[in-house]
């Protein structure tokens, strides 16, 4: 056989092993059969039409690696686009990685049938904000009723940080029968993964189904950095202070504005600073201290970036290690000063005392309003105490930590309010998380005066727990060892995962 003929019929066969007509991807898409249907044509084209059901994909060498391995194994895929050179290409690579890919012969043109009434679909909102997700779930005050938490990542993702109450079923077993009957047509579903890309593909692949379907937009990257703020007056001395709280509703962090006379300080910012300077100018004040209470191994600060962009100082504790290398420069105009114990600052007409409250970490600092308002970074929450920074330091830490709490906490007034800069428990929107230390003290099994420092040091070693992801890198970045030279998008790619700086005894 002649060299050309072999040509065409290896063409032939790939053209019958990999293609599909539109008249068969039609009798496909009626039969209602598991089925991921891809666009990896132009994004502008597929806003414009695509298939009714169809989902936009990219292919490239990180949808290959991240994306594609997690894909159904057993599950049809037909791929389009506006011609099927392309799509043949990516069918045939997909295929050695173990997919039933097939692609549509003649591209999106050979489209011809009507679909509920329409030709085309055309791009429509139908997901759902991480804002939104969590004023929905205040509405139902924290339990899913006409929910459905749909996270479609792998167990082992799952585990290691979700939603409450998401129900874990991974991609690939969305088309299974068995796991269908598991996810409730009356309720709205939300399907939830890392960025949004798989939770899509979830999306489309039980949506023809009769479930409605929902996306977290963003997936949890945007679910742990959306922020919500709560807003509360208080009278101290005589004046008015406006205290707000900023809230990471996915991640648990938190940091505060304090506003006294038009003078705005800012404990424990985090990204994007731009919510920071909003409030000051809804304030009509100005931002003239940025405050650290320690160095934090699970976020990057952003005390720094909001000094720099403002022209405010920087005040952070004397007793932890800093490098500035990015700040070396001569025309650099950062103005940081160190904090001592009981240092007295002033905020507008409203002192601050700072005391030095080892624990968490070595130089962990808290600040005391006249005893009205106590911020305590990670050394006391509201429903536990800061989790020992160095575990391979964990009875030195611990005895800190007890020194701490029974000669610096402990005699403060009872109805003092503790603002830490963690949560782990769920608060609505518009309310400020608070708890006076006479509440704390009730809830705490290691708070009390009777415990001895032994006993606290052996409870408080005995909770290992893990160290948060990047860590390390965090704290380079944090400590200046490095410069801080990631994109917003990097930097909450770096911080996505759980609070891992309370412990809950």
């Amino acid at each position: 056989m002649s060299d050309s003929n072999n040509q065409r019929l290896h063409q032939n066969t790939s053209e019958t092993s990999f293609s599909i007509s539109a008249k068969d991807l039609k009798s496909k898409l009626d039969s209602k059969r598991p089925l991921m249907l891809f666009d990896i044509g132009e994004r502008e084209r597929y806003e414009k039409k695509h298939i009714p059901g169809s989902s936009y994909a990219v292919c490239n060498e990180e949808s290959k690696k991240k994306i594609m391995p997690k894909l159904p194994k057993d599950v049809e895929i037909i791929l389009v686009a506006e011609n099927d050179e392309y799509t043949k290409q990516m069918a045939e690579m997909m295929h050695q990685i173990g997919l039933k890919v097939r692609y549509l012969l003649g591209g999106i043109q050979a489209w011809k049938w009507d679909f509920a009434g329409e030709k085309f679909d055309t791009i429509t909102s139908k997901n759902i904000s991480a804002i939104e997700l969590k004023v929905s779930l205040d509405k139902r005050l924290g339990n899913n009723d006409g929910l459905f938490l749909l996270d479609v990542r792998e167990p082992n993702e799952y585990a290691e940080w979700h939603i409450e109450n998401s129900v874990n079923i991974p991609l690939g077993e969305l088309a299974k029968e068995e796991t269908l009957n598991h996810i409730p047509k009356a309720k709205e579903i939300i399907t939830i993964c890392p960025h949004g890309n798989r939770a899509t593909d979830g999306k489309y692949l039980i949506q023809r189904y009769g479930y409605n379907v929902k996306v977290l937009e963003g997936g949890l990257i945007a679910w742990g950095i959306e922020i919500e703020q709560a807003h509360r007056e208080f009278q101290i001395a005589g004046y008015k202070v406006n205290l707000v709280q900023l809230r990471r509703i996915g991640k648990g962090c938190m940091s505060y504005i304090i506003e006294s006379n038009k003078e705005i300080a800012v404990i424990d910012p985090v990204f994007p600073i731009d919510n920071y300077i909003q409030k000051a100018t809804k304030f009509n004040a100005i931002i003239t201290k940025i405050y650290d209470t320690h160095q934090h191994g699970d976020h990057i600060s952003a005390a720094k970036a909001l000094a720099e962009k403002v022209n405010a100082t920087l005040y952070r504790s004397v007793y932890e290690q800093y490098e500035d290398k990015d700040n070396q420069h001569p025309s650099s105009s950062l103005l940081i000063e160190k904090l001592y114990d009981e240092d007295i600052q002033k905020i507008g007409h409203i002192p601050l005392k700072v005391i030095h409250t080892p624990g968490h970490t070595l130089g962990s600092l808290s600040f005391i309003i006249q005893d009205k308002l106590l911020f305590t970074g990670d050394t006391v929450f509201v429903d536990g105490i800061g989790r020992l920074d160095l575990l391979d330091e964990a009875e030195n830490f611990a005895e800190n930590l007890y020194c701490t709490i029974q000669q610096k906490i402990m005699n403060l007034p009872d109805n003092i309010l503790i603002l830490p800069a963690h949560f782990e428990n769920d608060v609505k929107a518009n309310e400020i998380l608070v708890s006076t230390l006479g509440e704390v003290k009730k809830k705490s099994q290691v708070l009390g005066s009777n415990i001895t420092k032994e006993e606290f040091v052996k409870r408080i070693s005995s909770k290992v727990m893990a160290t948060p992801p990047n860590y390390r890198k965090i704290i380079s970045i944090n400590k200046g060892e490095r410069p801080l030279q990631l994109s917003l998008s990097e930097i909450f790619e770096l911080e996505m995962g759980p609070n891992r700086c309370s412990l809950f005894i």
